[in-house]
C-alpha cells in the first residue's frame, strides 16, 4: 500500500520546549517512525508545502496545500493523509472536500490534541486510523480521522465536522452522523450515515487569497452589526442554538436593508425545517436565505469558494456536505 503524506505542521507536527508548543519539521517524521515500528508494510511518500500552527492559516496556505496535493498523480497512491492542527481543521477539511468532491481515493486529515511526545496525545491513534481507513478502500472523497477520549477513532466526512466547544478537543459531525469508526483496525460504517450525490463541482477561484470576501457573523445579545461594503460577496449568519436571530431589533433590520441595497445576499446556517419560533417569520421579509442543515464552517468555506454569479449553488450538495433525505 502506498500513501501520500502531506505535512502542514499543527500540534501533531510540533514539540514542546520550555512550556511553548512550536512547529518542528523533524517531529513530523516522528509520526512515520512510530508507525514503522507498528507496521512496516506501508510505503509513505512525504511532501511538506508549509509548516505552521493552524491558527495562522490563511487563504494563501489553503491554495498552497491544494496545489501540493494536485501536483501528485493519484493513480500512484491508495490514499492521501494530510496532517493538520486542530484549531482550523474544520476549515481546511471543508476546503479540500469541496475542491476534490467525491474523488476516487480517500484524502484523510489527521490532527492531535497534544504533541506526539505527550502521553495524552491522540495523534498516533488518529494517523493509524487514517491508514486503516485507506486500507479498507471503502471511501471516496475527503475525510477526517479523529479519536475522542474514551471512544473508538471516528471517520468523519470532512465537510460535516463542526466547531469545537470551548475548552474541549472533541471532534464531532453534524447531528453526530459520522461516516464510521475503526474497531480493532477495521472500518465499520455507521448505519445512520447518509449523504447526497454531488450536484455541483466547485473549482478554486483565481481571486482566492489571504482574506475572505464573505462576512461570517455569530449573533450575541445587544450586538452591533459591522458595516457592509460593495466588496462583500455574501453574509453568513450562524444562528443561535435554535437557528434564530434577533429579528425584532432595529439593528438586524437595518443591516439586512443595507445588504439588499448593495445586492449582498444574506444566508443563515443552524436552522432546521419544522422548528419554528415566532422570530423566524421575518426571515423572508428580511431576505435571509436559510441553508439546509450543514456544518456552519463548511457553509462559510463554500460561499467563499463560489463565484458571485454562482452563489446560490451553496444550496446544492457537494463533497458530502448535506445529509441524505
Amino acid at each position: 500500500m502506498r500513501i501520500l503524506v502531506v505535512f502542514t505542521g499543527g500540534t501533531i507536527g510540533s514539540t514542546k520546549t520550555d512550556g511553548v508548543i512550536s512547529p518542528d519539521k523533524s517531529n513530523s517524521y516522528l509520526l512515520l517512525d512510530l508507525y514503522e515500528k507498528f507496521d512496516s508494510s506501508v510505503d509513505f511518500v512525504c511532501v511538506e508545502p508549509y509548516t505552521i500552527l493552524s491558527e495562522n492559516l490563511s487563504g494563501e496556505n489553503l491554495c498552497l496545500l491544494y496545489d501540493c496535493i494536485t501536483a501528485n498523480d493519484f493513480e500512484k497512491y491508495d490514499g492521501v493523509i494530510v496532517t493538520h492542527g486542530t484549531d482550523t481543521l474544520q476549515y481546511t477539511s471543508a476546503f479540500l472536500s469541496y475542491l476534490f468532491g467525491l474523488c476516487k481515493i480517500p484524502i484523510v486529515l489527521v490532527s492531535a490534541n497534544y504533541p506526539l511526545a505527550d502521553k495524552r496525545s491522540n495523534g498516533f491513534d488518529n494517523f493509524r486510523a487514517a491508514v486503516d481507513f485507506v486500507r479498507a478502500k471503502l471511501g471516496k472523497g475527503v475525510f477526517v480521522a479523529y479519536k475522542n477520549y474514551g471512544e473508538n477513532p471516528k471517520i468523519h466526512r470532512a465537510s460535516r465536522i463542526i466547531a469545537h466547544n470551548a475548552y474541549d478537543d472533541k471532534i464531532q459531525s453534524v447531528f453526530n452522523e459520522f461516516c464510521g469508526e475503526i474497531v480493532n483496525g477495521t472500518f465499520t460504517k455507521n448505519i445512520f450515515y447518509g449523504e447526497k450525490d454531488d450536484e455541483v463541482k466547485i473549482t478554486l477561484p483565481k481571486q482566492f487569497g489571504e482574506t475572505s470576501d464573505v462576512l461570517k457573523i455569530s449573533p450575541y445579545v445587544a450586538m452591533k452589526y459591522p458595516a457592509l461594503t460593495s466588496e462583500t460577496k455574501a453574509v453568513l449568519f450562524e444562528g443561535y442554538h435554535s437557528g434564530t436571530l434577533n429579528t425584532s431589533g432595529r439593528a438586524l433590520n437595518e443591516f439586512c436593508q443595507n445588504a439588499d441595497k448593495l445586492n449582498i445576499p444574506v444566508f443563515l446556517t443552524g436552522a432546521c425545517k419544522g422548528f419554528y419560533y415566532e422570530s423566524k417569520k421575518l426571515f423572508d421579509k428580511l431576505k435571509i436565505n436559510v441553508l439546509p442543515p450543514a456544518s456552519p464552517i463548511a457553509m462559510y468555506i463554500k460561499l467563499w469558494l463560489l463565484k458571485k454569479d454562482k452563489i446560490n449553488d451553496v444550496f446544492l450538495s457537494c463533497g458530502g456536505d448535506f445529509l441524505k433525505n
